[in-house]
């Protein structure tokens, strides 16, 4: 394959780098859930050579398939992300592989069209988010104040609040004080949690391993896996594939699941994919472990139906920027 698309890259005909271009970026969206390989970067290199000789309509496509793949490139990100925002708008919005230095740098050089589009990212660090707000027209601000994976201060949160419709306004005030709580509890001891006793390991007919392969080879999917597991009142396992599918330490899975409320593991379920009936099957898990009567159970799945999915995806995503901060902090 490696020869045969060197030869086509060689080629320079603008035809060919076309169907260059479709093909490799069809190779890398394929690999969207490895991270960068020999392999990828090759994919990834051809695709930064051939980009600038791409029509619009081509490299817009291109943007909105690689919007979700992490393996691509930051340069390659980085190179789409600078276009023009019908191009750029897919990348912006939602591509893990842009630094926050080119983040920035789009911030402060380019219009409200790209602004806009970050200020609608799953997770916005407090620099950018600053810049944005600089920057930013009334549109934009609102999108940051409405977004709860935008890193910013109470005060400033408040001063754009104001901007809002008041019942909107004071949703995402709950929803960001709770949140905030939430996160600041990941980093406190255990002991300084209010919890439940740890999960146990407990027998189950299909074994966490083969559910992802399953779910990886499509023969099964994760709602699957967790209902026959919450039959099974296999709690831990079910830590085990939100842990993977969530991209969170099992640990800190293990302990939103085990804690006397259900903020944390809801924002996991829902941004996993995790359907009303699988949680509601969680929900009866979780009130046997805690020892809760059943009614509390019934208030956590009306909460259920009522979280969104964006609002738990941008949670989530801000739990593990922070995480990761704080490893990188402790690892220096």
């Amino acid at each position: 394959m490696t020869d045969s698309l060197l030869q086509l890259a060689k080629d320079s005909s603008s035809e060919k780098k076309h169907e260059l271009a479709e093909h490799v970026t069809g190779l890398l969206s394929s690999r969207s859930e490895e991270d960068r390989t020999k392999e990828t970067d090759l994919l990834n290199n051809m695709l930064e050579g051939v980009y600038d000789s791409l029509t619009p309509e081509a490299r817009q496509k291109m943007s909105e398939t690689l919007a979700d793949v992490k393996a691509t490139s930051s340069t390659l990100a980085g190179a789409i992300a600078k276009d023009e925002i019908q191009i750029a708008q897919a990348i912006l919005e939602r591509s893990t592989s842009l630094s926050d230095d080119t983040l920035l740098e789009i911030a402060q050089l380019k219009d409200q069209g790209h602004l806009l589009a970050m200020a609608k990212r799953d997770h916005i660090s407090k620099k950018v988010t600053q810049q944005l707000i600089k920057r930013g027209g009334k549109e934009v601000k609102q999108a940051i104040a409405s977004n709860l994976g935008a890193e910013l201060e109470m005060p400033v949160f408040e001063d754009l609040v104001k901007e809002i419709p008041k019942q909107l306004g004071d949703r995402m005030r709950h929803l960001r004080k709770s949140n905030e709580e939430l996160i600041e509890d990941l980093f406190r001891e255990d002991g300084e949690i209010a919890s439940g006793p740890k999960l146990e390991k407990k027998p189950s007919k299909i074994s966490p391993k083969a559910w992802l392969a399953g779910i990886r080879l499509g023969k099964t999917n994760l709602n699957k896996a967790v209902y026959q597991l919450c039959i099974e009142h296999n709690l831990l396992d079910i830590v085990g594939l939100l842990s993977v599918f969530s991209d969170l330490d099992m640990k800190y899975v293990h302990n939103l699941m085990v804690r006397f409320d259900a903020t944390g593991i809801a924002s996991v379920c829902r941004a996993s994919g995790i359907g009303a009936r699988e949680f509601q099957a969680i929900c009866k898990e979780r009130c046997k472990h805690l020892k809760f009567p059943e009614s509390t159970g019934s208030k956590w799945l009306t909460n259920y139906h009522m979280l969104d999915e964006t609002d738990a995806r941008r949670l989530l995503a801000v739990m593990r920027a922070k995480l990761e901060s704080q490893a990188t902090h402790q690892a220096a």
